[in-house]
């Protein structure tokens, strides 16, 4: 009798560190659908600001090109540097469709 009572005390603690696992891996499951939420809105916000940098970025080369039509001299070396490779690209570009 002194075994079958051991054994119910076994049975007993089996199931009550099952119910604490299965309660623990419930939480650690809703977490980790907030953490996947949060990380896919993370990454929404990370592409839109890099949206906005590149945005920002091409304001800044058509600010540079428009100072460079007002005859701001620093900016002309810069643009017909821009220029001057553009067109050796664009060269390039030409050749390798005619080969």
């Amino acid at each position: 009798m002194v075994i079958m009572g051991s054994e119910q005390k076994m049975i007993a603690s089996l199931e009550a560190n099952i119910e604490k696992l299965l309660e623990r891996y419930e939480f650690l499951q809703k977490e980790n659908d907030i953490l996947a939420n949060r990380n896919f809105l993370l990454q929404q916000e990370n592409k839109s600001q890099k949206d906005e940098i590149s945005f920002y970025h091409e304001q800044l080369q058509t600010l540079k090109i428009a100072k460079t039509l007002e005859g701001s001299e620093g900016y002309k070396r810069d643009t017909r540097a821009k220029i001057d490779f553009l067109i050796a690209e664009i060269d390039h570009c030409i050749k390798e469709l005619n080969t």
